[in-house]
């Protein structure tokens, strides 16, 4: 994991932490959504993370 990685990850656990649990459930699902669709993209893709020009 790179430092801009841990960056991200302690603000978001800190803003997390900072909410209600129905906000957390609310974001967390978000999250989970955003991971799902990238990883989607990335196996339409065949793991390419730019398109081809």
């Amino acid at each position: 994991m790179s430092t801009e990685d841990k960056t991200i990850a302690k603000t978001l656990a800190e803003a997390i932490s900072a909410l209600p649990d129905g906000k957390r459930e609310y974001l967390i699902g978000y999250a989970e959504g955003v991971a799902a669709m990238a990883e989607a993209a990335k196996e339409r893709t065949n793991g390419e993370t730019e398109p081809r020009q």
